[in-house]
């Protein structure tokens, strides 16, 4: 009899539990078991002992996925047999001489000497993607009056456009000036704070940044280990300097709202002021002679310089950081160093924490701005970092594992596809494409169970990367969405033809999923008030997607749910985006620029609510809403927008729960309050509640 066969009881049939968790002894023996823990029932009945080996309990792969790998086999098989080479033949060659290829190595070093003379396609795809040089405020959230170059990675190329005095009055006037204003004409500098001993924070406030800091910006952003800095500050050692505590203490501010924290009270992004000024005046002195704290200091500077608006400081600091950690070493191993210096395994891990956490911010700072990446892969001969400690800390280091795992992808799709010389041209992309797909849903498929979201997970930062996840799927589509647009692609062919169609469902679907990280995350953390940064350029990404998507569809017959759809996407895009802004004041230039773009289309489109008319012969109509009365003027019936939301785990689209009275919750089962996301930004209102019409199974 099979495991899974039924087991005929009295009037009853018993499913045979089927478990793939055998212990060693029943799996040696091929016997049937249970999986009972800590002993299975034949180990309990013979009187020895049960042991279980450690497993990942990882579920099937999809069926997609397999067949992803299966076509990419049977393709490089093809090849090589083209080539003359007996595959089997080779394959039992390497085995016998136990050579076994890595899953990491993409070989594209041969890929990457390509012809100068680039092909007329590749010139007009290069164009596209030209970035620009800007002093436009749109762009250039600075608005130093300085030239500034952003990429088309950015985001914000589109926002050249959004400058439309026709609805200029319909924003808030705090969007339109300074990163530091407080009215017309004031910039911060003009109520700047003294540097005074009067003004250094209370222990119990200090105490509240640094948990603040540690929480949420820490695990995102690894450059400082909290045991070995606490330790340090409690002992007055070389790894906790005023330096680096006001930089911790700056950025950290940008977390919280108690007041004491802003240079200007009603200004939240005064917030962190008074401590990047002492750091300020302390940095020159450390860099005559430039230590490690002095690099965790430089990184964290240039996060506190975005977080204030000023991307041009932040992306200096951010590169005198990584040229630091060269020339201190930090790219060649401690391990290989150990013959040389004295050093502990504490520092030398920590050496290792700083220099991957460097790398990584490299990689989503430079798709943030559009630039090239500047620290790369090559550079550095790097162990990764080890979990170690408690069960949070062993999850903060997987997670910095899985986030150099995708940044590494990152940085290839970066320099392939999107530098002002692309590596890759003609045909090698497509295959390029192909790898890069397989690659990512790999890394997917291998994150451990404690980076899922699948169901609640406590550590905030696992749904930021998810949504690097998705954001790199949208970048690796993208430019093939852009060739396929070029006037020189009418005779396309099949394959360019098919890729373009795989490239686009793949970058909607990621946008979508996007969206529904999001949602989860507001379901465990209420906002995105507290979340790191990238966040904001990883909605941006999907908010572009959507809004392409809604600009189509209205010029075109899409169907009417899709549109309506669309455009509660843009809408939580923007509602996310505001939640940022407290926090990061891209985000709300972001969330500006992104709403007046948004209202743009609508109004030149003359888009207009309509009632969805379903063309089901049982449709049900509520006697409330949207129904004609006798007297009743039809033009006056206000029939109310769709709001749809993707569910990541099944390709549909699902009304939110509605319950029997037909009404629905003030805030709908993602959190998502569509009532007021862009009433006080964009001059628009939403219902608070769906009519019955939209209550289908």
């Amino acid at each position: 009899m099979s495991e899974a066969a039924p087991k005929k009881g009295r009037g009853r049939t018993i499913q045979r539990k089927y478990t793939s968790k055998a212990c060693d002894e029943c799996r040696r023996r091929r016997a049937k078991c249970e999986g009972q823990k800590p002993s299975c029932s034949r180990c309990l009945s013979r009187n020895i002992p049960c042991h279980y080996s450690v497993q990942n309990n990882r579920q099937p792969a999809p069926k997609s996925y397999v067949l992803l790998l299966r076509n990419r086999i049977e393709a490089l098989e093809h090849i090589l047999r083209s080539h003359g080479i007996d595959v089997e033949a080779s394959l039992a060659e390497l085995m016998d001489h136990h050579v076994f290829l890595h899953p990491d190595d993409f070989n594209t070093g041969t890929e990457a000497s390509i012809n100068p003379s680039l092909s007329s396609d590749l010139d007009d795809l290069c164009g596209a993607f030209h970035g620009t040089l800007t002093f436009d405020e749109a762009l250039n959230f600075d608005d130093d009056g300085e030239m500034r170059y952003f990429g088309p990675t950015s985001g914000r190329l589109p926002f050249q456009s959004s400058r439309d005095p026709s609805i200029e009055n319909n924003f808030p006037l705090e969007y339109e000036e300074g990163p530091f204003s407080n009215g017309p004409g004031k910039q911060l500098d003009d109520f700047s704070l003294p540097m005074s001993e009067d003004l250094d924070p209370s222990d119990e406030l200090r105490s509240h940044l640094f948990e603040l800091y540690f929480t949420w910006e820490q695990p995102w952003y690894q450059v400082v280990n909290e045991k070995i800095f606490r330790e340090s500050l409690q002992q007055n050692g070389r790894f906790s300097t005023p330096l680096l505590v006001n930089c911790i203490l700056a950025i950290a501010s940008r977390y919280s709202d108690r007041l004491e924290v802003r240079s200007i009270i009603d200004n939240s992004n005064s917030a962190g002021q008074r401590f990047l000024e002492r750091a300020e005046a302390l940095l020159p002195f450390e860099l005559k002679w430039p230590n490690i704290t002095t690099l965790q200091s430089l990184a964290i500077l240039g996060m506190v310089y975005v977080a204030m608006g000023q991307d041009a400081a932040g992306w200096l600091h951010q590169g005198m950081a990584c040229r630091l950690a060269l020339d201190m070493g930090l790219n060649v191993d401690s391990s290989a160093l150990a013959s040389k210096v004295s050093m502990s395994t504490e520092e030398a891990e920590l050496r290792r924490q700083i220099y991957w956490s460097l790398y990584c911010h490299d990689k989503l700072a430079a798709s943030y701005t559009g630039r090239v990446c500047t620290l790369l892969e090559p550079q550095g001969v790097v162990n990764l970092p080890s979990p170690s400690g408690t069960q949070l800390e062993s999850r903060v280091v997987s997670l910095q594992l899985a986030n150099i795992r995708i940044c590494r992808i990152l940085e290839r799709i970066l320099l392939s596809l999107w530098a002002p010389k692309p590596l890759l041209g003609g045909s090698k992309r497509s295959a390029f494409f192909d790898k890069c797909v397989v690659k990512l849903r790999s890394w997917y498929y291998d994150l451990p169970s404690d980076l899922k979201i699948s169901t609640a997970n406590v550590l905030p930062q696992v749904y930021t990367l998810h949504m690097v996840y998705y954001t790199v799927f949208i970048l690796l589509s993208k430019p093939f969405l852009t060739q396929s647009e070029s006037p020189n692609r009418a005779n396309a062919t099949r394959d360019d033809q098919e890729i373009t169609k795989k490239a686009k469902l793949l970058c909607d679907e990621s946008a979508q999923k996007m969206r529904a990280v999001a949602q989860k995350y507001r379901q465990e953390f209420g906002s995105f008030r507290l979340s790191p940064i990238t966040a904001t350029h990883c909605t941006l990404s999907a908010a572009l997607i959507s809004l392409e998507n809604y600009t189509s569809e209205i010029k075109g017959t899409e169907n009417e749910q899709h549109s309506l759809a669309q455009k509660y996407e843009i809408e939580t895009c923007l509602q996310t985006l505001k939640e940022l802004s407290t926090s990061w004041y891209p985000a709300k230039c972001i969330n500006l620029h992104l709403g007046k773009l948004y209202q743009q289309t609508r109004e030149r489109h003359n888009d207009k609510t309509v009632a969805m008319e379903l063309e089901t012969p049982n449709r049900l109509i509520s006697p409330d809403v949207n129904r004609s009365r006798p007297g009743d003027d039809p033009g006056n019936i206000q029939p109310l927008p769709i709001p749809m939301s993707f569910d990541m785990d099944w390709d549909i689209f699902t009304v939110p729960h509605i319950l029997e009275d037909q009404t629905v919750l003030p805030q709908d089962i993602h959190g998502v309050d569509i009532e007021g996301i862009l009433a006080s930004d964009l001059s628009l209102s939403f219902p608070a509640h769906l009519p019955s019409d939209y209550n289908l199974p």
